[in-house]
């Protein structure tokens, strides 16, 4: 079964939990916004609708004859509205008059226009579901036969409390309704686009996260928990492929003279600069791990016990040829590394072939040190509770 990893799994939580959070709050939003825009237009137009319903006098309304030549208060109202009209953002003024809810007179018009859109006239039922029968002050969308995107707003005029006319108001809001939809289609594009972003900005802090996880503080290697996952797996392939697998230990010879002589800060400087000059020697397959102490494992994947050999003493020499430096005490010396090398063999578990590295490297601790230790059956592995490690191993 495949074991997914951390990474994976705060990325997949955090792109499901932004997505809903972005659906939600994208439906909040994108309703808000077409609300808010909608009431203000409507309310504009509404305002301005009453503001000039109260310049129309019911008396007059109720009592002009249509048939005659305008008279001085119809041309008051006509310049009114013509102002209105030229000076702010209304598009078209129409006043209409109710004969008792029986017929619907076209009174004035401005901007002159004869379509049917603009000049109701006719009777209830002729007129019933228009806007020019409205019995309350309100404001909607309204739809004419021209292309574009208009609101009406409209206020009845009232004369002893029964309604005789209607005054209607139109905006264009073809415009408003175009840099709405722009807004709109720009809101969803960022919407659509944070999933994303935050499963980028997650998988990359999650993966530095998982690095730090399985990361050794000091010598910036791989630590001890990583290297017992990665040599299961690897020997798991070599178990079930046949490739070939390597394990190579090294420990530090008299590190605890480091210590003694130069003190802990400096022998924290010996073990980063070993950490880098082994970093430096391998492939990107293979792992560098701190199994403990001074001790660096290295797993070498794809790697029989020659090629492991000839590894281990190319990078023995590189690092006896190498200085430590430790400018805050003014030192430098050099150091060496005892070495263990051990291949994977059929039936060995991790457990084994880690016991047969560290036999091996046991072995040139204690036979001149500076060295590489192939594994070889006359190696005797010490029980683990006799075994020396760290300092002892000096």
């Amino acid at each position: 079964m495949t074991r997914l990893s951390l990474k994976f799994k705060l990325t997949t939580l955090v792109v499901f939990l932004v997505t809903v959070g972005t659906f939600a709050f994208g439906k909040f939003a994108f309703r808000g916004l077409n609300d808010t825009l909608d009431k203000a237009t409507g309310l504009g137009v509404l305002t301005a609708a009453q503001t000039l319903a109260e310049s129309v006098d019911p008396g007059w309304l109720t009592s002009l004859n249509l048939d005659a030549a305008p008279d001085m208060e119809f041309g008051r109202l006509q310049r009114q509205f013509k102002k209105l009209v030229a000076y702010g953002y209304i598009k078209r003024a129409i006043l209409v008059r109710l004969n008792h809810r029986e017929s619907v007179d076209h009174v004035l018009n401005v901007p002159v226009d004869n379509s049917k859109d603009y000049t109701p006239s006719g009777t209830k039922e002729q007129l019933a579901g228009s806007l020019y029968l409205q019995e309350s002050p309100g404001y909607h969308l309204a739809t004419l036969e021209r292309p574009g995107v208009y609101v009406a707003g409209w206020v009845p005029i009232m004369q002893k409390n029964e309604q005789v006319g209607l005054l209607v108001l139109f905006i264009d809001a073809t415009e408003i309704q175009g840099t709405l939809t722009a807004i709109n289609v720009a809101m969803l594009a960022i919407l659509f686009l944070l999933p994303f972003l935050a499963g980028v900005v997650t998988y990359k802090f999650s993966a530095g996260f998982e690095k730090t996880a399985v990361t050794d503080g000091l010598m910036g290697i791989y630590n001890r928990k990583y290297f017992n996952q990665r040599l299961e797996q690897e020997v798991a392939r070599a178990q079930r492929y046949g490739q070939l697998t390597a394990l190579v230990m090294m420990d530090i010879d008299f590190f605890k003279r480091v210590n003694d002589t130069y003190g802990h800060a400096t022998g924290d400087i010996t073990l980063k600069s070993l950490a880098k000059w082994v970093s430096d020697s391998v492939r990107t397959t293979d792992v560098v791990c701190r199994y403990g102490g001074e001790e660096i494992a290295v797993i070498l994947s794809h790697t029989g016990i020659a090629g492991a050999q000839e590894f281990a003493e190319r990078l023995r020499l590189k690092i006896s040829q190498q200085y430590v430096k430790d400018p805050g005490e003014g030192v430098e010396f050099r150091v060496t590394v005892s070495m263990g090398v051990a291949q994977w063999e059929k039936g060995l578990d991790p457990i084994g072939l880690v016991k047969r590295a560290d036999a091996s490297l046991y072995h040139s601790k204690h036979n001149g040190r500076n060295r590489v230790t192939i594994y070889t059956e006359d190696i005797h592995m010490e029980p683990e509770k006799h075994k020396p490690s760290g300092d002892d191993r000096q």
